[in-house]
């Protein structure tokens, strides 16, 4: 594969993500679903009027609470999962240095589900200190700890504004906490949930909806997923800036309301977006030995990339391009999650769109 040989720099698409945040429950006034997408003709939108119009929809709060992911792990790799929908994943030794905010994965106020999939170092500590041997299964040292901390976007967003909501270990089978309950296993998986008060309600007009993908046809399900992905990455290439307008005008309006943004915070999330259009160097790479995935409980679905030789791969969308930057060669995966809305759902005619 060409990009095995490349310096590849793995970035997500920008649109292209506790207490219980009891101190803000009488500040927080919960809206009605709001019907962000069923309200505009999406074929009305395109890259001129894309963010004037999010911007027309987002809805602002005297309270705006902002959720974050504080991640901690040793002796393992892993993924995290918020409500069934990928937020994180680390195949380094290294830990994550900031915050993982999460907002756009909480559509409404209630329980909410982080979900931790670990998995054993393999070679990593071979190649980082040239030493000791491959490691294929967890052991009594692997831990994983998460603090879900809660910020109100409207404070001085300052350490002392931050609260937090709950603190999680991953499971031990000793008093004294240090023996991890999925030792000498190759995979464990675990979830804990906290209670999350937020001002808006997007699951109605959202992936939140989703139509059960499981009861469709996988093989059916996996040829429409994949027509989704070529058109995407054929008008991508081409730079239809009006095309991807559209595909997108869903995603970036969840984004936008779920972080409260302003335009000038939407206007940079499309200009991110319009700067890799409009980049000459674009190399759309064939989609091929992929795997179809479902996420959200069954209601999202993903073709990505299945036992990569290149480990920089590892659980990435198979809609990816090559392209130059500052003189350097640089891999771009789109974050083509998708799903089909309960109201236009047919098990034989599927209407898939960006989750």
């Amino acid at each position: 594969m060409k990009a095995i040989a490349l310096a590849l720099i793995i970035g997500l698409v920008g649109c292209k993500q506790t207490n219980n945040g009891s101190e803000l429950s009488t500040t927080i006034k919960q809206t009605q679903p709001m019907a962000v997408t069923d309200q505009i003709n999406i074929q009305d939108i395109t890259s001129d009027n894309i963010v004037a119009t999010i911007h027309a929809k987002v809805q602002r709060y005297k309270a705006e609470p902002m959720y974050y992911l504080r991640v901690g792990k040793a002796n393992c790799l892993i993924e995290i999962l918020v409500n069934d929908f990928p937020v994180y994943k680390s195949y380094e030794l290294s830990n994550l240095a900031s915050p993982l905010r999460i907002n756009s994965k909480i559509l409404k106020s209630g329980a909410q589900t982080v979900t931790v999939r670990m998995y054993p170092v393999g070679d990593l500590i071979k190649e980082e200190y040239e030493y000791g041997e491959t490691i294929t299964q967890l052991g009594d040292a692997s831990a994983v700890s998460i603090t879900v901390t809660q910020i109100d976007k409207q404070s001085e967003m300052s350490f002392d504004d931050e609260h937090e909501v709950i603190k999680h270990h991953s499971p031990t089978t000793d008093t004294d906490g240090e023996v991890f309950a999925g030792s000498g296993l190759p995979f464990y998986e675990y979830s804990f949930e906290f209670t999350a008060e937020v001002p808006y309600d997007l699951s109605e007009n959202s992936w939140g909806n989703a139509a059960d993908l499981q009861k469709v046809k996988q093989e059916y399900l996996e040829e429409e997923a994949l027509k989704y992905y070529q058109t995407f990455l054929q008008e991508f290439q081409k730079g239809n800036k009006d095309y991807i307008a559209k595909v997108y005008f869903g995603t970036i309006s969840r984004q936008a309301q779920t972080y409260y943004h302003s335009k000038d915070e939407i206007q940079a999330m499309w200009d991110e977006e319009l700067d890799l259009l409009n980049n000459p160097t674009i190399e759309a790479q064939p989609i091929k030995d992929y795997e179809l995935v479902l996420y959200a409980n069954g209601g999202v679905c993903q073709l990505r990339h299945k036992n990569p030789s290149d480990t920089r791969l590892r659980n990435e969308s198979s809609a990816w391009i090559l392209y130059k930057k500052n003189g350097r060669k640089k891999a771009w995966f789109f974050g083509l999650y998708l799903y089909c809305s309960k109201q236009k759902f047919s098990k034989r005619n599927l209407k898939l769109k960006k989750a």
